[in-house]
């Protein structure tokens, strides 16, 4: 059964996949510009926020790459929990890219300072971007970006609980694969019969998925945590994995709280996580300079 589900996560499968979600983007977003080129003449279909401005088109294509990368975050949970968390932060910068077109729509250029809310906002979230994105180049620094291992070795820890460690993150990412197809299904007719669809008010479409999204990723990296305490008591192990829970809760409290609070959470979320994995690498650098004296 194993063998046959593993197909999801073959490389064949993610390329085409890539290439499917990559036209889907491109032909989303001639759709979406179509449609609010003839909002005019469709105004009880195209009323909503999405079709006040042609910027918004490109939150749809930008949309669709967002679930790929999601897919992209359970596919490298199965070869190294620092990759699975670097897709995270890639995920939450990629969201704030989406919202920096948002507020490109929302400016208030009559006012001749920045003091308006949709231009402080613009502010934070460029800010934020540059600072998160600075961080995720420094945890593949760190990590070592080009590692092709199954997972990182556990220092004190044989060869048999470190395959049965991957054993389970396997079924873990069967498991988690399914609940995130379940969620994107249900979150999209959730928010298309409640909004109500294209013709709602104003909305935070990070609210549709993503929000739900990081909640379950705060459960997995919980189980991630257990399990790695199944077949380890390495301390700077449970010292980094705790240290990941740690910061994808930072990263979820950042959908609820107000804008600038908000991106102080993100930068603060990913900043934690790039430290604690550099100080877990130098204790094991620590170990091995002790082991080698």
């Amino acid at each position: 059964m194993y063998s046959r589900l593993s197909w999801f996560f073959g490389p064949e499968f993610r390329s085409g996949l890539g290439r499917i979600t990559l036209y889907v983007a491109i032909l989303s977003f001639l759709v979406h510009l179509l449609l609010f080129a003839l909002s005019p003449w469709i105004p009880s279909f195209t009323g909503g926020s999405l079709f006040l401005h042609p910027i918004n088109a490109i939150y749809t294509p930008f949309s669709v790459l967002l679930v790929y990368e999601a897919y992209l975050l359970v596919y490298y949970l199965r070869r190294s929990t620092s990759n699975y968390i670097a897709k995270q932060y890639e995920i939450i910068a990629l969201l704030l890219i989406r919202g920096i077109f948002k507020d490109l729509t929302h400016l208030d250029l009559q006012m001749g300072t920045f003091n308006g809310a949709g231009n402080l906002e613009l502010v934070w979230d460029l800010a934020c971007v540059i600072a998160v994105y600075a961080l995720i180049y420094l945890f593949y620094r760190i990590s070592g970006h080009n590692n092709t291992y199954p997972d990182e070795p556990m220092a004190g820890t044989s060869a048999l609980p470190i395959r049965r460690f991957i054993q389970a993150k396997y079924l873990l990412s069967y498991v988690l694969l399914a609940v995130l197809v379940g969620l994107a299904v249900t979150s999209f007719w959730d928010w298309w019969t409640t909004s109500p669809g294209l013709t709602g008010a104003v909305i935070d479409l990070n609210a549709v998925f993503f929000d739900q999204f990081y909640t379950i990723l705060i459960m997995s990296d919980v189980l991630i945590l257990l399990l790695s305490l199944l077949y380890s008591d390495d301390f700077p192990t449970i010292i980094r994995n705790s240290s990941f829970v740690i910061s994808t809760i930072l990263l979820k409290l950042s959908f609820a709280a107000a804008p600038g609070l908000s991106q102080i959470f993100i930068t603060c979320g990913v900043a934690f996580g790039v430290l604690m994995l550099y100080v877990t690498n130098a204790y094991y650098r620590l170990e091995l300079d002790q082991k080698a004296s």
